[in-house]
């Protein structure tokens, strides 16, 4: 028994002392391989690839990062309206979707739409089995739409011309608002276009509409001859009166300006 724990501790020791040696060997190759001229410029070339490698796929994931950002850039956007002319302001990446014709409800209808509208001038029909009677019976059970026009003469504008207007895309804005009464926008934001102020009139037997911002340069359609009073939907500048509206820093009777604002 003695003698097997005497040769069990015997045989510990001489794997102890192997591993130790092969450990020192190990050092001691790579002390040498450490200054070897040949070994060291392997190892840098070695290093110098995989640099060269990260630093190709990092510009390949910053293309197309950008490549993101562009794609995003040119299909986000604001879209608007600007009443009163047939295209819309070159500016701020502004672009037309289309150019149109201002309409809505007659000026002294009571029923169809409220809210003023740019129709195109390529209309499509509605669809083919869509019934027609609506077509030819009395208005009661069919809204209706006419062209607008002017009730004051502006600039190259006059009375009873047609009113155009323009879809825009400001593709550079992530918001875009009217201001009434202003013809500059906030710190940050940009001017899309300056006006005036329009709405329906006070007149009796006349119905309002909503307030629309015409630009400070109005245009007017060239369909048709100018100013022939159809009527249909008008637009009247809009005035302050003093009261609840506090006088200054208003002035009664004064016509409202408006700008359009993006950012």
């Amino acid at each position: 028994m003695e003698a097997g724990i005497i040769l069990s501790i015997v045989l510990y020791f001489i794997v102890y002392f192997l591993s130790v040696d092969a450990k020192l060997q190990s050092v001691e190759e790579k002390r040498i391989l450490l200054d070897d001229p040949a070994v060291i410029l392997s190892q840098l070339h070695t290093l110098t690839n995989e640099v060269q490698s990260l630093r190709s796929q990092l510009q390949d994931q910053t293309a197309e990062i950008n490549s993101l950002k562009q794609s995003r850039s040119t299909t986000e956007g604001q879209i608007y309206i600007v009443w009163g002319k047939k295209a819309c302001p070159a500016l701020n990446g502004t672009r037309t979707i289309y150019s149109g014709i201002s309409a809505g409800r007659q000026f002294t209808y009571h029923g169809s739409g409220t809210n003023t509208l740019c129709l195109p001038h390529n209309p499509d029909p509605t669809p083919s089995d869509f019934p027609t009677s609506y077509q030819n019976v009395a208005g009661e059970i069919s809204g209706t739409i006419f062209g607008a026009e002017y009730e004051f003469n502006y600039k190259s504008v006059a009375i009873d011309d047609d009113v155009p207007c323009a879809l825009c895309m400001a593709s550079r804005a992530t918001s875009v608002t009217m201001i009434p009464a202003k013809t500059s926008c906030p710190s940050g934001w940009s001017v899309q276009y300056t006006g005036v102020l329009t709405s329906g009139s006070d007149y009796s037997g006349h119905t309002g509409t909503e307030y629309l911002c015409v630009d400070v340069n109005p245009e007017y359609l060239t369909e048709g001859s100018r100013q022939q009073d159809n009527n249909g939907r008008l637009f009247y500048p809009v005035r302050a009166v003093c009261g609840s509206l506090p006088c200054p820093p208003y002035k009664n009777k004064q016509s409202i300006s408006c700008v359009v604002c993006s950012i």
